[in-house]
């Protein structure tokens, strides 16, 4: 279903985001690579071209809208099409809000919800223009409750809850599915572990979550997985 369609997703560099661009890659479709740092990315995209996959490389920062723009245009003249959307990056910090700097708290908003919502509205003329996408929003299960200690990060997440069900409502009439993911516990560097750290009782193989996102992605076309949680057996949530 997804073989030669292409694929943009952002925070492509690490953790989850590597693993989904050679999920994707392996499932035949061109994944269009962006992340920070250019050098982490064209790691990823030797990766994947080693394992017989197509992958370019497009260095953005989601805090830069002009920018976020300029990358859309420039994949839309090289591939033609955009298919699909994984608005996947995101970071946080955790600790008391008191002890945040306002720095931090923009860095937060604007990366987990601001930057996801300029991608989206980048792209979205595109999909609404061929009446066809998918765009999945990685959110996590704090967007559906609360915890300490991370409060603007779970104020974005339960803005991307929001957000994806909104825009859903807008486009699915011309074809467009927008989905959410809530993921708990993942092993990767988020919060500054080492992946691969966590014991897999109470932190998911990002692997494994890569291979949903894939299953919210090859749904019949009549069928939208529009909001799907996904935790380890051993997380307390």
């Amino acid at each position: 279903m997804l073989n030669n369609q292409t694929a943009v997703l952002t925070g492509a560099s690490r953790g989850l985001g590597r693993h989904l661009a050679h999920r994707l890659a392996r499932a035949g479709m061109h994944v269009a690579l962006c992340a920070r740092n250019a050098t982490d990315l064209q790691a990823v995209a030797d990766e994947v071209a080693a394992e017989g996959g197509s992958a370019s490389i497009h260095p953005l920062d989601v805090r830069n809208t002009e920018a976020i723009h300029a990358t859309v245009q420039a994949i839309l003249a090289e591939r033609g099409a955009i298919d699909v959307l994984i608005n996947n990056a995101g970071l946080s910090w955790y600790k008391p809000l008191v002890e945040w700097t306002t720095e931090e708290v923009e860095t937060v908003l604007t990366v987990n919800l601001n930057g996801l919502i300029h991608m989206t509205h980048a792209v979205l003329p595109h999909m609404l223009e061929r009446k066809a996408g998918q765009i999945i929003n990685i959110a996590s299960d704090i967007g559906r409750r609360a915890i300490p200690n991370m409060a603007p990060y779970v104020a974005a997440k339960h803005g991307v809850v929001g957000f994806s069900g909104s825009v859903l409502r807008e486009v699915k009439e011309h074809g467009i599915r927008v989905s959410v993911l809530l993921p708990g516990i993942i092993d990767t560097y988020f919060g500054g572990a080492e992946e691969g750290s966590r014991d897999p009782s109470w932190a998911m193989d990002p692997q494994h979550v890569a291979d949903v996102i894939h299953t919210i992605l090859t749904q019949p076309k009549t069928i939208i997985l529009d909001e799907v949680t996904v935790h380890p057996l051993g997380q307390d949530f």
